[in-house]
């Protein structure tokens, strides 16, 4: 992660990235899907409303909500791809227009003392698929 243009995370379109899970094994199980969903957006910074500004990673979620990398890995499987895994791009321009100004991050979704899930295929394929992420761009 390069810290030096780090900032905080915004609902910004220009912020945050798109990462297409085309290859993860369960991808033809997400309904609707383009050709190269499914996605996951993520954008890298810090939680201004945190008490310490931690550089991280964020997921956002349909709800709106931000969490963190860390956070993300530790709920459940099922969990992470109904709320976190979009399948069309249209599906994720249209949340991320809706969204309002003001950033909200949900800290206490995964129990701390709850160990991450073993690696996945949905991990791996992050893992493989994140150096491609591109900057999401709104239609028309």
């Amino acid at each position: 992660m390069d810290y030096s243009n780090l900032r905080a995370i915004s609902n910004s379109y220009q912020d945050a990235h798109l990462i297409s899970l085309k290859s993860w094994k369960r991808a033809n199980e997400v309904h609707p899907r383009d050709h190269g969903g499914p996605y996951m957006v993520s954008q890298q910074g810090f939680d201004a409303g945190a008490l310490h500004l931690h550089p991280d990673e964020f997921v956002l979620g349909r709800s709106g909500t931000w969490v963190t990398l860390g956070v993300f890995w530790k709920l459940p499987e099922e969990i992470r791809i109904s709320e976190y895994i979009f399948g069309t791009a249209a599906e994720v321009i249209e949340l991320v227009d809706s969204l309002p100004p003001e950033v909200k991050v949900e800290h206490g979704t995964a129990t701390p003392d709850r160990p991450s899930e073993p690696a996945d295929d949905l991990h791996f394929t992050y893992i493989q698929a994140k150096p491609a992420a591109t900057p999401i761009v709104p239609a028309g």
